[in-house]
């Protein structure tokens, strides 16, 4: 059985995908959301997006999310460590699926689903399930220490991600370079 998702309705899913695309081309850019809501009383928070701003992998599905209204603003909160650890792989995926002692990461539990990943979707040397995927998903995948967390924007299997060096591209998970590091991917319930 298919999990439902969020962005079944297609004016949901259009405007998913407009603002996800609106980012490609954002350079990357290490991102501590905590940081930016906590600034000083006149302090003007800096827009994100295009050549003068900047986010990683994280904070694009974080702002995406939040700027087509599908959840409430969501935190995860990071380390300039992070940034050089494998351990943060581990560590957003216990958030979310709701295993880290914060509010937000049980929230997170309550609005998003885990799927069971096909061997299909893993295989780069099979054809991607193109009924698994559906807008809005949360991919997690890990190669070697790195982590990366793109989030498919249509039913084509295209995705946004925001990489080091390269800033925000558009690709797919039909690519076996990037579904054979494939570890979890999660999906948006519907309300």
């Amino acid at each position: 059985m298919r999990e439902p998702s969020y962005f079944d309705d297609p004016v949901k899913a259009r405007k998913f995908y407009e603002e996800a695309m609106s980012w490609v081309g954002t350079p990357f850019r290490e991102y501590y959301q905590d940081q930016l809501e906590n600034a000083p009383p006149g302090f003007p928070k800096p827009d994100l997006k295009g050549e003068g701003g900047g986010i990683d992998c994280i904070g694009l599905v974080q702002e995406i999310f939040r700027r087509t209204e599908a959840a409430e603003e969501f935190v995860f909160a990071r380390e300039p460590a992070d940034y050089q650890s494998h351990q943060t792989g581990d560590k957003i995926l216990d958030w979310l699926r709701g295993k880290m002692d914060d509010p937000q990461s049980k929230r997170l539990s309550e609005i998003l689903v885990e799927l069971k990943i096909p061997d299909a979707a893993k295989d780069p040397d099979a054809d991607t399930p193109r009924d698994f995927f559906k807008t809005g998903d949360i991919l997690v995948l890990r190669h070697a220490a790195l982590f990366h967390m793109p989030v498919i924007v249509d039913d084509d299997l295209h995705f946004v991600n925001a990489i080091p060096r390269m800033g925000v591209i558009e690709g797919t998970i039909q690519d076996g370079s990037y579904s054979r590091h494939l570890v979890a991917a999660f999906r948006l319930k519907p309300k």
